[in-house]
């Protein structure tokens, strides 16, 4: 990865009570596995089991959606959610034909944060109502939330103009 080589980089933390959220209803069901779990070796291998699942769920949402990090590298525009960066996306230079700092309404607009489209344009926001609106050459529109908008729009715009 290029990670090194990026002009810009930004990372947006989840906010706190999406955490809460989701381990506290994750330790709630593994509770009420325990407790409604019987004695017999069947039961105990199936306890084992879900309670495996039900930790491995947050786990698995935190190595997946953690943070949301953009950068500015040389040659595109990377953002990718998590700390692994399995969940990304990769935007040239010159494909995108204009970039402007915005407020939006994430519930009104995309229904929420995270990965989200809707017709020609798709939301990658974790939190706020501040964003990178990126237009495409082919019409399509990218939300890239951002806590500072202007700065990533300012890190961004001087690379349009070199194709």
């Amino acid at each position: 990865m290029t990670r090194r080589h990026a002009a810009y980089r930004e990372r947006t933390w989840a906010p706190a009570w999406v955490w809460i959220l989701i381990w506290g209803a994750c330790l709630a069901a593994a509770g009420a596995t325990v407790h409604s779990a019987g004695r017999d070796p069947m039961s105990t291998m199936a306890l084992v089991l879900t309670l495996g699942a039900v930790l491995l769920f947050p786990l698995l949402m935190s190595a997946l959606f953690l943070c949301l990090d953009v950068e500015v590298r040389a040659d595109r525009l990377f953002i990718a959610f998590g700390p692994l960066h399995l969940v990304r996306k990769r935007i040239a230079y010159q494909d995108i034909e204009s970039v402007e700092a915005v407020t939006y309404r994430p519930i009104r607009e995309f229904g929420g944060w995270g990965i989200r489209p809707t017709g020609r344009k798709t939301a990658w926001t974790i939190r706020g109502n501040k964003a990178v609106r990126i237009v495409l050459r082919n019409g399509k529109q990218v939300y890239v939330g951002s806590r500072f908008p202007h700065r990533l729009a300012g890190r961004i715009k001087p690379r349009l103009g070199v194709r």
